[in-house]
């Protein structure tokens, strides 16, 4: 069996969705921190997340950027590539949207002061229309807790370790917490128990309490 060295920084953020996936297929994996800048060099392409996965027979397999690495442990460990085209589509769609919103967050953290203040309001703005459309892609799949189907799920997953790194944003997690509440997204909320309730992910959800 593999094994997994994820290198980031120490914050709850980019990498989160892939400790998620990690722990949900039961990987033996870790955490590396990185002096930065010091080792920036020693990175494939100057950047974190970097995943190195070292196989049976001792090579490695070394690869950088969240959204590349997510995709090869969901086509690895077969969490996606069984549903349509299309469903496998909705659901990078609908992880990247979250992304998006935690870009925002991320630009008001560690942004310039001059755009601060338009990326706080940007954050609100996107935040909301995304809460919208997932309560509407979850109302049609039953209000079941659930993106797809009636089991945890990529999508599910993604979302809630993308709201786990909105909440860690200084500046933005009550304006995250107010949009994400039970009266504001009671469907995404059935989402969050659901994955809060998965026994294969309760390492993971312990570690973001």
């Amino acid at each position: 069996m593999s094994s997994f060295v994820i290198r980031y920084f120490d914050l709850q953020a980019r990498a989160e969705i892939v400790k998620a996936i990690l722990t949900f297929v039961g990987a033996d994996w870790k955490v590396e921190h990185p002096v930065w800048p010091e080792e920036k060099a020693n990175q494939p392409s100057g950047t974190l997340p970097v995943m190195i996965e070292t196989k049976p027979d001792g090579t490695q397999f070394v690869l950088s950027d969240a959204a590349a690495i997510e995709f090869y442990l969901l086509k690895k460990y077969n969490i996606i590539g069984q549903e349509s085209n299309e469903q496998e589509a909705r659901q990078l769609q609908l992880r990247n949207q979250v992304l998006d919103a935690c870009f925002q967050g991320w630009m008001y953290q560690f942004g310039p002061e001059e755009i601060r203040t338009y990326a706080k309001g940007n954050f609100a703005v996107l935040t909301k229309m995304v809460v919208e459309y997932h309560e509407k892609i979850l109302k049609e799949n039953g209000s079941n807790g659930h993106y797809f189907g009636d089991k945890v799920g990529y999508a599910d997953i993604a979302i809630y370790a993308g709201f786990g790194a909105l909440k860690a944003i200084d500046g933005i997690k009550e304006t995250a917490l107010e949009l994400f509440s039970e009266e504001n997204a009671p469907l995404i909320n059935k989402v969050f128990k659901a994955v809060e309730n998965e026994p294969k992910l309760a390492k993971y959800v312990a570690s973001c309490k």
